[in-house]
Formats: C-alpha cells, structure tokens, sequence
C-alpha cells in the first residue's frame, strides 16, 4: 500500500509562480498521500552536456534508496491520458509502498537513471523546460488523486 511520493529534481527552483504552483499542488496532495520534493543543488562547472548529465544523475542517486520504486519523467517516456494515469496510480499504490519521480535538469536526465527506473513517463511529447514538467506532474498526480478518490476536479 502507497505510503509515501517523493519527487527529485535538481535544484534550485528559480522560477516563483513554480515554487508557488508546487506548493499549492503539495498541499492539496497532503490530503491523500505523504508526499516530498527535494531539489538538491548540483553544481557543476563544466559545460559540456555529458559530463553535467552524468553529475546530476550522480547527485539525485544519493537519494534514492533501492526500496523505491523509480520512475523517471523524459519525452520520450510512456504518454497517458488522465483516466489513465489516475488507473496506473492506483495500480501502484496497491502494489508499491514509496513512489520516486525523478526529473532530469535543464540538459536532461542520465542514462544511467533511466536504466534504473522501473517505468520511463512522458508528462508531454513536447520538450518542456524541467520546472514546468514539475508543475505538471504534480497537478497530474492530484489529478489523478482526485479521479480515484471521486473528487470532482477532472471535466472530461
């Protein structure tokens, strides 16, 4: 039984109506699950992309611990419809007790992480800047919330 979601993204959040946006979001998920988001810093002082891929994989991996069950977020990631995505919750929640999102930062996400995730989700087949694909994800999963626990939120 689903106890707790943490998500992971490099930090830190420099956008406010995000750091707002996630806080309105988290709260109202509080409600239904203990859920955390942690944005550890990365600082790296090489440009080439690679190399600031691999460290910020190389950082996030310090907060995972093999008892969760990873799903990484990348566009080329498993797409849903909200239906849907509420239904793949509520299967894991059965079946999982500690949920971890992992976003990738400006560059994109290791491949290293993606081959330790259980499941690779697509919040959009556009590319999105990384703080907006954490405002997505968490009104998807209150969404998603709100469809399991028959809260009207979702108009389809």
């Amino acid at each position: 039984m689903l106890q707790k979601i943490k998500i992971l993204m490099p930090g830190p959040i420099k956008f406010n109506f995000v750091k707002e946006g996630l806080g309105y979001y988290l709260n109202k998920l509080e409600k239904f699950v203990e859920i955390s988001a942690l944005f550890p810093k990365v600082k790296i002082k090489e440009s080439e992309k690679n190399i600031r891929i691999k460290k910020e994989g190389e950082v996030l991996k310090r907060y995972i611990s093999d008892k969760e069950y990873l799903i990484v977020l990348d566009e080329k990631g498993k797409a849903f419809k909200s239906f849907e995505l509420a239904k793949k919750l509520e299967n894991l929640m059965q079946n999982q007790t500690f949920i971890t999102f992992v976003i990738g930062g400006p560059e994109g996400l290791s491949e290293e992480l993606k081959k330790d995730a259980k499941e690779i989700w697509s919040i959009s087949s556009l590319t999105l800047n990384h703080e907006i694909t954490l405002l997505v994800l968490v009104e998807a999963l209150y969404r998603s919330f709100t469809i399991i626990k028959g809260i009207p939120y979702h108009k389809e």
